[in-house]
Order: structure tokens, then sequence, then C-alpha cells
């Protein structure tokens, strides 16, 4: 069973999001997909100058989707 990591950047003023930017790797489980997700975001977010995170209200949503054709 192997699973895709997609994440989006999304601003909870307006509630809209980036383009998902999939993950390259995919993964063994659910539990090393979750746990890249949580570092991966944080990645994300330290990129953006923090007064641009702090006016868009700026975060991440992400998911680890199961893969049924691998």
């Amino acid at each position: 069973m192997k699973f895709v990591l997609t994440i989006y950047v999304c601003s909870f003023l307006d509630f809209t999001c980036s383009p998902p930017v999939e993950f390259p790797k995919k993964f063994d489980n659910w539990y090393e997909c979750m746990l890249t997700a949580h570092k991966e975001s944080v990645d994300l977010l330290t990129e953006v100058p923090r007064d641009v995170v702090e006016k868009h209200r700026l975060a991440t949503k992400y998911t680890c989707k199961q893969l049924t054709d691998v």
C-alpha cells in the first residue's frame, strides 16, 4: 500500500488555497506520510515572510491519499 502527500497553502481570511503541491515521494504507510506532511508544512510556511503569513492568515492543509493502483 502506498500513499501520496498533497499540500495546500491556504488563507484563513478568505478561505482560498493555492494550487496543490504533490510531494514527489510515495510513502509506504500513513504514519510516514503524515509526519512528512507536518515537517513540509513548517518548511513551506517558514519560506514565506512572517508579515505575509500574518496578513493573509496563512496555514497549510494536507492530505495523504492511498494509491489504489500501486
